[in-house]
């Protein structure tokens, strides 16, 4: 199963996010670089990916090889 989830462009985007929640909050990281303006457009732009990669999705994780 893990192995499917790997294949899913949606999962490794929601992988990757998690991991740069993780290391923000524990070592905060971002905030030096990034505005509270330039978040939320950040915010945006993932909503919009996601949106994007949803629409794009033809299969199942369970259907894939």
């Amino acid at each position: 199963m893990i192995t499917k989830i790997l294949k899913s462009k949606t999962m490794l985007l929601a992988l990757a996010l998690a991991i740069l929640g993780v290391v923000q909050a524990s070592m905060d990281v971002f905030t030096p670089y990034i505005s509270p303006q330039s978040a939320g457009l950040l915010t945006l732009i993932i909503g919009i990916a996601v949106a994007i990669l949803r629409v794009l999705t033809t299969q199942a994780i369970s259907d894939k090889e």
